[in-house]
């Protein structure tokens, strides 16, 4: 059966084994991540070759809107190649399906893929709505996951075997000041290095004047993939005082740095540490890509991508956006289109 029943154990294995180590997998796709988005319902499907093996699957999460119809959220999914637009229609068949009870007005899409306006045309061509450039002019957050992303190819230096390995001299000599200064970097994933983070990431938001998210949302981070190796939290020290912290995870091909929080600003370069740290674990890992997440814009008068161009020389890689599959028009025009 292609809607995945979470009570066959055998299935729920299959199924995670392929999400875990497809190419396409991201933690998004996870079954544990349904565990952190506690307030929202799991649907999962998938396909299957005439053999029965898994070749394309999604998981989506479930939100109540205002009009009484569900939001169906497949956050950074499927996990497939989506330029196979014949097998992504043969999952759509089977997301429908997990989704008959669930009066959904949407199934929402948005996996990690390069713009272009050829696969643009296509997916509208096969009945899918599209949010990318239509939408870049309101900003970073038109689409949940921000569409210009920094990420370092790790395979263009295949020599590497440290971090400095990877940058000149110049940017060399600037990873290294908090090192000289006494700054310290270590890892774990357990309840003391959550509530290191925790501080950080709530003192950093109240510099801002940003919201941020309840502590039970970490909590259950942890408690979600703190075992099984794919979630560390960095912490960077000078002489015991706390400075600056970074939740990373290694899912699929690529090391993905999530959230960050800092206590000091650029008096040790503290958050420099932390990231040489974690680009070393990607190194460590031998996975291809480290990717440091999303930008407003490719200016230096947007202070992520000032940061992240320290880390990453290339350019932004823009991805498809949010790919619509409408299941109810009237609602879909209401709730987006409007």
């Amino acid at each position: 059966m292609p809607v995945l029943d979470l009570s066959d154990t055998a299935a729920v294995k299959k199924y995670e084994e392929f999400v875990q180590h497809s190419p396409y997998g991201q933690v998004g796709q996870d079954l544990g991540w349904a565990k952190i988005k506690n307030n929202w319902e799991p649907r999962y499907a998938y396909v299957t070759d005439e053999a029965g093996n898994i070749i394309a699957a999604i998981s989506m999460l479930l939100t109540q809107t205002k009009l009484g119809k569900k939001f169906a959220y497949a956050s950074k999914g499927p996990v497939m190649d989506i330029t196979n637009l014949d097998l992504l229609e043969q999952l759509m068949t089977e997301a429908k399906k997990a989704l008959a009870d669930d009066d959904a007005y949407v199934i929402r899409m948005d996996p990690e893929v390069l713009y272009s306006d050829e696969l643009n045309t296509q997916l509208q061509e096969h009945g899918f709505e599209t949010r990318n450039r239509n939408v870049a002019d309101e900003g970073m957050h038109a689409t949940i996951q921000p569409r210009l992303n920094m990420v370092l190819d790790l395979k263009a230096k295949p020599d590497a075997k440290e971090t400095f390995d990877l940058y000149p001299s110049k940017t060399k000599s600037k990873l290294k000041r908090p090192m000289r200064d006494g700054v310290k970097v270590r890892y774990g994933s357990d309840t003391a290095a959550m509530d290191a983070f925790y501080e950080t990431y709530v003192n950093m938001a109240n510099r801002h004047g940003i919201t941020y998210r309840p502590k039970d949302y970490f909590e259950r981070m942890r408690d979600a993939f703190g075992d099984n190796g794919i979630m560390r939290v960095y912490i960077a020290e000078r002489e015991g005082e706390l400075l600056s912290t970074g939740i990373g995870f290694k899912y699929g091909r690529k090391i993905w740095y999530m959230y960050a929080g800092s206590n000091d600003g650029p008096t040790y370069y503290a958050p420099y540490a932390v990231q040489t740290a974690m680009i070393q674990w990607a190194l460590d890992e031998g996975v291809d890509l480290y990717d440091m997440g999303g930008i407003e814009s490719q200016s230096t008068d947007d202070g992520l991508y000032v940061f992240k161009h320290t880390f990453i020389k290339a350019d932004p890689l823009e991805y498809i956006g949010e790919i619509d599959l409408v299941l109810d028009d009237a609602a879909y025009t209401e709730l987006v289109r409007k």
